[in-house]
């Protein structure tokens, strides 16, 4: 019985837009699927040249033939030489894909809205990396461009992981239609590649070994740049410093700094995650700031033998210097930078804080004070003491050495202005029931005017004593009728 062909019905462009989410070497496979497919790859607008991606074809026990197939390029022909090669090295994989690169962009037809390229230290000694990069951003007009040198030796010899640096010639990417760079496992000793770079709009760096003055550099080089994200450098990177009139997102991850300088008139996110850095180091004049997210992970080990900074900044050290707690009444900023109320126009905020140490709470009070048109609020709960010092923790004792006057609690605070006018959306995890806990909650529901959404997530070590006290936040009257209130189980009871 005959049945509808429905692959060959869609047009070229739908075809070749489901085909752009596959790795290159996946793409180029589907030849073989159908005639109707036989050229579509060639006008993908993305080509990932990752062999982590790609199945492995006729895996024997030990030993294996390439993944990578014969693949007919006109008169060029991009094969695979038969050889048994050791499943166990993933270099070999890497190698493989890295060498029908030239022949894929000479045989694809159209321009490159990405591209993906994984490939090996050698690569960039013999120069392949340089020849890549001119001839998508010259011929293909790419617009969003990512290496990442995935060297396994590095785990072995580190030092050779950024021996070579991104020595590149000045203004390489200065193209037109260029728009965002990544690099991952890169040493970027000069900002010369970035000369002129008037159109590029994002800038990653993951796991790079780059100066404070190079990156500054950088930025200063872009005129247009709008997001930058670091993440994990080395010790050369001592600090932080953007003075930038275009600058939009900054997300800075598991960097050990000595400082973070941010001026910039259009900066709407801040990111801060597992960072460590004095917080009184921490200036900011950004006045249009719409997002803020100050969170810390787990200390682990990453993919590429970085570890997160041991002894990260707490996240009430940084509000605290955020709102200026800490400093006498009197005090007049001697850096123009320094911004009096950074979280005036914050709309967005996520920060983990411990609901049952009352430092943080009235932390989190003042900031919330701070805040006047405060739309979602994120807090993940971050026990930083043990039970037995919970237990014989003196909270009369805490409040009498904060640094600031001592105030009191929620229900006997004057109200934040955004908890009755802005707030709509909050949500809360790592929830115990604690007494200290409930407190927040329970304010929220029956002084939250707004309130539209009010999620609450149960952490794994839930008691049954927390599951009863939590779930009498259900009967409380609600200040809003329009608020639903959405109680999570832990993960242990889904």
């Amino acid at each position: 019985m005959a049945t509808d062909d429905f692959i060959s019905d869609l047009p070229d462009e739908v075809l070749a837009t489901i085909i752009s989410g596959l790795p290159a070497i996946e793409a180029i496979r589907t030849t073989i699927l159908s005639k109707r497919l036989k050229d579509v790859w060639r006008n993908v607008s993305r080509l990932d040249f990752d062999p982590k991606g790609v199945k492995k074809l006729f895996p024997a026990p030990n030993r294996r033939r390439s993944t990578v197939p014969v693949i007919q390029f006109g008169s060029n022909v991009c094969h695979d030489e038969g050889d048994d090669i050791d499943d166990t090295d993933p270099r070999e994989e890497i190698s493989r894909v890295v060498k029908n690169i030239d022949n894929v962009l000479l045989s694809h037809e159209r321009n490159l809205i990405s591209c993906r390229i994984v490939h090996l230290s050698n690569s960039y000694r013999s120069g392949d990396v340089e020849k890549w990069i001119k001839y998508l951003t010259s011929e293909k007009k790419v617009q969003e461009l990512a290496f990442l040198c995935d060297d396994f030796q590095h785990e072995f010899y580190p030092v050779s992981l950024f021996g070579w640096g991104l020595n590149l010639p000045s203004g390489i990417f200065s193209c037109r239609t260029l728009q965002s760079l990544e690099f991952t496992n890169y040493g970027i000793r000069f900002h010369r590649p970035f000369h002129h770079c008037h159109n590029l709009k994002t800038l990653k760096l993951y796991y790079c070994d780059i100066s404070s003055e190079t990156l500054e550099a950088i930025v200063s080089s872009c005129d247009f740049m709008e997001h930058l994200s670091v993440c994990s450098s080395t010790s050369s990177l001592k600090q932080v410093r953007i003075f930038s009139q275009t600058v939009k997102t900054v997300e800075l991850e598991s960097l050990d700094l000595e400082g973070i300088y941010l001026s910039t008139q259009s900066l709407g996110a801040l990111v801060l995650h597992s960072m460590k850095f004095p917080a009184k180091s921490l200036v900011i004049h950004a006045p249009n700031l719409r997002v803020f997210t100050a969170t810390r992970k787990p200390i682990t080990k990453n993919p590429y033998n970085f570890t997160r900074p041991s002894k990260q900044t707490k996240i009430a050290e940084i509000l605290e210097y955020c709102t200026h707690l800490l400093t006498p009444v009197n005090y007049k900023a001697s850096d123009p930078m320094e911004d009096p109320n950074l979280f005036k126009n914050l709309r967005e905020l996520t920060i983990d804080l411990d609901l049952n140490d009352r430092r943080e709470m009235l932390i989190l009070c003042i900031v919330l004070q701070r805040c006047l048109s405060l739309h979602q609020l994120e807090i993940n709960i971050e026990e930083s003491r043990s039970e037995i010092e919970e237990a014989t923790r003196d909270y009369s004792s805490v409040n009498s050495r904060l640094p600031y006057p001592e105030t009191k609690l929620w229900e006997q605070r004057e109200l934040c202005d955004c908890i009755t006018f802005t707030l709509r959306q909050v949500s809360i995890k790592g929830f115990n029931g604690k007494d200290g806990e409930m407190e927040f909650p329970r304010h929220l529901i029956t002084k939250g005017a707004k309130l539209e959404r009010l999620e609450i997530w149960c952490n794994h070590d839930w008691s049954s004593e927390g599951g009863k006290a939590t779930l009498g936040l259900l009967s409380l009257p609600r200040s809003s009728i329009d608020v639903s209130i959405l109680l999570k189980p832990p993960p242990n009871l889904l």
